[in-house]
């Protein structure tokens, strides 16, 4: 690899090298500079060899390195070290190792690939060979002590890989390293294989010369060096073209000059000409412009009556056109408003819906405010009945308080007065039915026994009766329970009743509501199809308008398009617009011209058109006319208007046979050419004579051929694609534009029809409702149908609130009286039990009664009672109705408390306080929604209002237009009768103005006829005519050069480039005839005598003579025959050699950059070989002197090197010669084995001490020598490994060398042995 410095040499020179092969024009250069240099710039001649780091080997390790099995350690190496062994132990394998882990390939080391470096004998392990590697490293002493560390490992797949102190690196940075130690991997100059002896003897010059210059570094420079002198050959190739190009160029403008001036003399000439022709029109048009305005002024003065009577019209006009304006603004006004009537009441019916759902909307609020006020009534009402409630209770319970105080009070009377009421029992006595048992009783005074006898039999009673008693009590409470329950059902069933009754008015109310809402949902239902037919009627003739829209937009594009193709098709060269003018103007001159062939036929099929044309050849432009009479007529217009010559077929004199009616008989696709053609029968001698009697057409070449050559008489036939075969076997055919052109005749009519077509396309295109107006419509129509959806969606929402709210009361009513309808069992349970209760408690107490009285039946007999229920309730009545009194006031207390809590603990404040706030809220909504409906009300006022006023008006401007209607009917009568008086007139002033027509058709006729002729009329100054009419009456001279293309007859005419436009900007005839007419023309140029001219007699001699003169100058000027194309190619041949003199230039300095290039690699190559050559030079021979000198010859032999071109030493040879001690002069090949490898060795050395690297390894290099050689070269590999030899000056080589003489390795510093395993 090289490093930076070499890359850069190389590849600046390569740059500059492209830019000359691109001919890029570039400056003279100097040689390239010594940083362009080669990578290992040489030293001066003399200076002595390249000097690099020093340093030696120390020592090598092998792993599975060829016969190297395993980790091998090599080593140490000394300046000078044998290495010694037995033949086939492994030492060149050792030399091997050393070239490997220097970079040296596989293929220089007796391997195919680098797999086949890998020990792989092992043949006790063999899957170990297959996924063994191998590496080698060299351990490299430098100069200044520090050890670098190369190695190169082999993997197990056969890839290379390479270190430096145990990094990885590429193999470019690997030789970058090697190279900073003078070790040149390319060069190998340090290395000396066994061979490399005898095949250094043996070189040749020429590979000597390879030797140095691999050495030397020159070799690097040879692709440049090569490069460089091809370009600098190609490059002096080119100049010597360009040289010649020139020299043939100045021949060629000297002939080509002489040429320019014999057209310049013509063009002289035809300038002559055509002064004397336009003085010949200008004569005749001055005379012709004289007679018409002397008519001019005739008509003038008839004209003047038409004048005033226009006058009359024009003011008639102008009145009836300012009617039907005012007629157009009143209707126009009546429009605009019935369009704001229109857009008024869209707005109206638009805001319907918003007013109506206003109004639904009040109705809502309305009926929310009224069941809130009813719901304040009725919260109020609570809120009162619970204030009076409490009151009530309140009282009561102070009651209660009193009415125990007071019983209290006369129970503590009756105690201390001694339980004696005497006065009470004599009143109650007295109130008695009679003197009973309970009237004695009640007057019973008790002794203290009887007392305690009855507490006794109190004590015995409840006794017996306790467990009735508690029975009684349990039954009393369930009594008191059943009675709650009781009442509890009832009040349950009474506020059921009266919430149904609420919900059944809700329900109904809310049905009303749902079924005006259906009703608004059908109306706008039916709003709603009927907005949908006028949306899709709409959408339906937008979609049809524009679908028609878009079929003539095709259809006028398709035939606009074949009317272009058919333009292109029919483009006229000058020669057809001039001989389509011509034939016009006979016709319209001369009667009995019909007119051209082509225009007199029609083809049947466009497929034969082409076919057609080609059998008419010439004949297609011939002109048909009755008789031969009229034919010299039109011949002697021709001459007289210089118009080129036509040919004539008079129909009379034509000379024809009938067409052969076998020809119609020949079947597959051939015809009879007459059958494809319709003609006037008139004109038919001139259509047989134009195609022939027996020309035959078809539709294959083939089919032609086979007709022509196939029967007994030979028939001329034409295929459809033009091809002609005649009679005699010519055949003509292939693709001409003026045969095209030309059948293009027969598509005019085809081509008017498109045109006819295209205008009704563009008619009904005209007719046609804008499709932007209908989308207008459509999306007028899609509002409306949008506003009706939503006003049914809104309704549509409402229906379905209002039914689902309708069904929930529904839903509510029932379950109240499911509710209702189970409380009715609960409540007539709860009454049974009630009654039930009552007979168990009445039962209990009868049996408990006559218990007490088996008890008391003695007590009650000694105190004069019936039964001791009466004693107590008369005299033991007091304390037990005291305490029986207490518990009631206790009850009773009891119950008012808990009626008055509940009562003072219920919330009536708060859905009172909801019920207002309600009212309020519904209030303001209502408030609003009122505000609303009359600010809608207002709007509709005044929308109504201003409808009433546009209506007004429209009706207004309906009747004032329909007023100037009648106004401009009367106007247009008027209008109509004038324009006959008008009509005339034009008719009195046309009659006078023929004789002016006549005068200015001849005057266009000349211009014409002028125009034909190139020549340019003056025009006066104040010409007024159009911006294109100069370019119409004035056209370019005819091409010089074009003469008539008439070949024989049955060869076709073609028309040399043929797609010139002959009218200017004007177009067609329409166009040049408008601008003769309106051109003015300058008469000063034409002298005096010719103008006054006055009688007709004397104007025809001049005529004749100026015709005469025209005539002979262009005799004289058709004798000449000149290349009218050398003026513009003599200008060419000026430029050309311009252009060749900047190519000869260029091609100079292109050559001068490419020989400066040359000599800068030249010079370069040569520096760097000869610096090598020379060092090398002056050191073989110290070199060889040293290696041959001994006692007897002290001096040595000779030994030098000798070039054989010094100028470019590398592309020759280098000859090396060696004179041994006391031998003359011979050849290499005449030397000895010793001899020659002793001479081999000098050079080597002598090589190596150029370029030296830091060690030296040789293998076997003294097999051919002798004892005395022998020693000798390890003498001097000894003196040079310690910097004391020839060649060494003064630096150490470490010299490691491969040896089996003891003579040699004895004089080594160390040895190192190598042999097999043992």
């Amino acid at each position: 690899g090289r490093g930076d410095a070499a890359r850069g040499t190389r590849f600046a020179p390569q740059r500059r090298r492209r830019r000359l092969l691109r001919g890029v024009q570039i400056s003279k250069r100097k040689a390239p500079e010594a940083d362009e240099m080669a990578p290992t710039p040489p030293p001066p001649a003399g200076a002595g060899a390249v000097v690099v780091k020093r340093g030696m080997i120390s020592r090598l390790e092998c792993e599975n390195f060829k016969s190297y099995k395993g980790h091998q350690v090599i080593g140490p190496f000394k300046q000078f070290t044998s290495i010694v062994g037995p033949n086939g132990s492994g030492k060149s394998n050792l030399m091997d190792a050393i070239s490997f882990v220097l970079g040296v390939q596989s293929e220089k080391l007796r391997g195919a690939k680098m797999k086949d470096l890998v020990y792989t004998f092992d043949l006790a392990d063999k899957a170990a060979n297959a996924s063994r590697g191998a590496s080698v490293k060299l351990m490299f002493d430098t100069e200044d002590g520090a050890e670098v560390v190369f190695s190169r490992h082999i993997t197990a797949a056969g890839a290379g890989e390479y270190r430096i102190d145990d990094r990885v690196c590429t193999a470019e940075a690997y030789n970058d390293r090697l190279k900073d130690f003078g070790i040149l991997v390319k060069a190998r100059n340090f290395l000396v294989f066994q061979g490399d002896i005898e095949s250094v003897a043996s070189k040749s010059p020429k590979d000597l010369t390879a030797l140095i210059e691999n050495v030397s570094g020159s070799e690097e420079l040879k692709k440049d060096y090569d490069g460089a002198l091809r370009d600098r050959h190609r490059c002096e190739d080119e100049q010597h073209a360009a040289f010649t190009k020139r020299k043939g160029l100045a021949t060629q403008k000297k002939t080509m000059k002489e040429q320019k001036d014999e057209a310049e003399k013509h063009m002289r000439m035809q300038e002559e000409l055509r002064q004397m022709r336009v003085e010949h029109v200008l004569f005749r048009l001055f005379h012709i412009d004289a007679d018409v305005e002397r008519h001019g002024e005739e008509i003038e003065q008839a004209a003047e009556a038409l004048t005033t009577h226009e006058a009359r019209v024009e003011t008639c006009g102008v009145e009836m056109e300012e009617k039907r304006k005012l007629k157009a603004t009143h209707s126009k006004q009546a429009m605009m408003l019935e369009r704001k009537v229109a857009k008024h009441r869209a707005d109206a019916d638009a805001r319907a819906p918003s007013t109506a759902k206003t109004k639904e909307e009040t109705l809502r609020a309305k009926k929310k405010l009224e069941l809130a006020g009813k719901l304040l009534e009725k919260h109020a009402a609570d809120a009162a009945a619970c204030g009076a409630d409490v009151q009530r209770l309140e009282a009561d319970l102070a009651n209660v308080h009193a009415a125990q105080a007071a019983f209290e009070a006369e129970i503590a009377r009756d105690i201390a007065e001694g339980g004696a009421k005497k006065s009470k029992g004599s009143k109650k006595q007295k109130m008695g039915a009679g003197p009973g048992p309970s009237g004695a009783a009640s007057g019973l005074d008790l002794g203290a026994a009887q007392i305690e006898a009855y507490h006794r039999k109190k004590e015995e009673a409840g006794a017996q009766t306790y467990k009735l008693q508690q029975e009684l009590n349990i039954l009393a409470s369930a009594r008191r329970d059943d009675e709650s329950v009781r009442s509890r059902h009832a009040s349950k069933r009474g506020e059921l009743e009266g919430r149904l009754a609420a919900l059944n008015q809700q329900r109904d109310a809310e049905l009303v509501r749902l079924a005006h809402l259906k009703e608004k949902e059908d109306t706008a239902q039916a709003q709603l199809a009927e907005a949908r037919g006028v949306e899709k009627t709409a959408a339906d003739e937008k979609r049809k308008s524009r679908a028609k829209t878009e079929h003539f937009n095709t259809k006028i594009e398709e035939l606009s398009g074949k009317l272009r193709e058919a333009k292109a098709d029919r483009k006229e060269s000058d020669r057809e617009v001039r001989a389509r003018e011509a034939v016009a103007s006979l016709k319209r001159l001369l009667p009995g011209v019909r007119g051209r062939v082509t225009d007199l036929m029609q083809v049947s099929q466009k497929k034969y058109n082409l076919a057609v044309i080609t059998v008419l050849g010439r004949e297609a432009d011939a002109v048909v006319v009755e008789d031969s009479k009229v034919a010299k007529e039109c011949i002697q217009y021709l001459k007289e208007q210089r118009i080129e010559s036509m040919t004539f077929l008079p129909l009379k004199e034509l000379k024809v046979l009938e067409p052969d009616e076998r020809l119609r008989r020949l079947g597959g696709t051939a015809k009879l050419c007459l059958d494809v053609v319709n003609f006037d029968p008139a004109v038919q001698r001139a259509m047989v004579y134009a195609l022939g009697n027996d020309t035959v057409v078809c539709d294959g070449h083939a089919e032609a051929k086979a007709i022509t050559f196939g029967g007994n008489a030979r028939i001329k036939v034409v295929s459809v694609d033009g091809t002609l075969i005649k009679k005699s076997g010519e055949m003509t055919g292939g693709s001409s534009g003026s045969l095209e052109a030309k059948a293009a005749r027969f598509d005019a009519a085809e081509v008017e029809q498109l045109r006819a077509d295209r205008q009704a396309a563009e008619g009904g295109l005209a007719q046609l409702r804008p499709v932007q107006a209908l989308a207008h419509e459509e999306a007028e129509a899609a509002a409306r149908l949008a506003q009706l959806e939503r006003d049914l969606r809104y309704g549509a929402a409402d229906a379905a609130v209002c039914a689902e709210k309708a069904e929930k009361l529904r839903k509510e009513v029932a379950a109240v009286e499911r509710e209702v309808a189970t409380t009715l069992p609960d409540l007539a349970a709860a009454e049974k039990a009630c009654a039930r209760a009552a007979a168990e408690v009445a039962a209990l107490e009868t049996r408990i009664h006559d218990m007490e009285d088996a008890v008391y039946a003695d007590f009650s007999a000694s105190v004069g009672v019936a039964n001791i229920r009466e004693y107590e309730a008369h005299n033991l009545a007091t304390l037990q109705r005291a305490a029986e009194e207490r518990a009631k006031f206790t009850q009773q207390r009891a119950t008012l408390t808990e009626h008055l809590n509940f009562e003072r603990s219920r919330d009536t404040e708060g859905p009172r306080a909801k019920a207002e706030a309600d009212i309020a809220k519904h209030a303001a909504e209502l408030e609003r929604l009122t505000r609303a409906a009359a600010a809608a009300r207002a709007e509709t006022e005044a929308s109504k209002d201003v409808l009433d006023a546009w209506e007004r008006d429209v009706a207004a401007a309906k009747s004032e237009a329909e007023a100037v209607e009648a106004e401009v009917k009367e106007l247009r009568r008027q209008h109509g009768s004038l324009g006959q008086e008008g009509a005339r007139l034009q008719r009195a002033v046309g009659g006078k103005t023929a004789a002016v027509e006549a005068l200015r058709e001849q005057r266009a006729d000349l211009i014409a006829a002028a125009r034909m002729e190139r020549l340019k009329l003056p025009r006066a100054q104040d010409d007024e005519g159009g911006a294109g009419d100069e370019d119409v009456l004035a056209l370019p001279g005819p091409e010089s050069g074009s003469g008539d293309d008439d070949d024989d007859d049955d060869n076709m005419d073609v028309d040399d480039g043929g797609s010139k436009g002959g009218g200017g900007g004007a177009g067609g005839g329409g166009g040049w005839r408008a601008a003769a007419f309106r051109a003015r023309l300058d008469y000063d140029s034409l002298p005096p005598r010719l103008k006054q001219v006055p009688r007709a007699s004397e104007r025809t001699r001049m005529c004749d003579e100026l015709r005469a003169a025209a005539d002979a100058k262009a005799a004289a000027l058709a004798r000449l025959e000149p290349n009218m194309k050398a003026i513009h190619q003599y200008e060419g041949i000026k430029e050309k050699e311009r252009a060749q003199v900047e190519d000869l230039e260029g091609a100079h300095q292109r050559a001068r950059a490419a020989a400066d290039l040359y000599a800068g690699f030249k010079n370069q190559r040569t520096a760097v070989f000869t610096a090598a050559f020379t060092h090398i030079a002056a050191a073989i021979d110290r070199v060889y002197k040293e290696l041959t000198h001994s006692e007897a010859h002290p001096l040595g032999g000779t030994a030098y090197l000798s070039l054989e071109s010094p100028d470019e030493p590398y592309n020759h040879g280098v000859k090396f010669t060696a004179m041994p001690p006391t031998k003359r002069f011979r050849d290499m090949d005449q030397l000895s084995g010793g001899e020659k490898t002793m001479a081999a060795l000098a050079l080597l050395f002598a090589i190596h001490s150029y370029r030296s690297a830091p060690f030296f390894v040789l293998d076997e290099v003294d097999s051919a020598l002798d004892k005395t050689n022998v020693e000798k070269m390890a003498a001097f590999i000894r003196a040079r490994s310690h910097g004391t030899g020839a060649g060494s000056e003064g630096r150490p080589c470490q010299s490691i060398v491969i040896s089996l003489k003891d003579d040699f390795f004895d004089k080594a510093d160390s040895m190192v042995g190598v042999c097999r395993d043992v």
